[in-house]
């Protein structure tokens, strides 16, 4: 599963929709997601893939790509960390 995949079905869980309904270019606030429910599904994304978002990282996700791309740079990090 893609970064992509997996934040559009972590949000499509939080939200009560279906994955269909969110396109990876879809800005959080067209999916229905206010700063409340981005920090909850940031929490829920970091609990689930085990990393953690920086600050800054989530005043600069505005969609599912934003938040695939921040995903996909931590995954590599915490993969290339010894």
């Amino acid at each position: 599963m893609s970064a992509t995949e997996a934040v559009k079905q972590l949000a499509a869980e939080r939200l009560n929709v279906p994955v269909s309904r969110l396109e990876a270019a879809t800005t959080l606030r067209e999916a229905g997601i206010d700063s409340l429910a981005a920090i909850d599904l940031v929490v829920t994304i970091e609990e689930r893939l085990e990393i953690r978002f920086g600050e800054g990282d989530l005043e600069a996700m505005r969609s599912f790509d934003d938040v695939a791309a921040t995903v996909e740079r931590l995954l590599a990090a915490k993969h290339a960390a010894p």
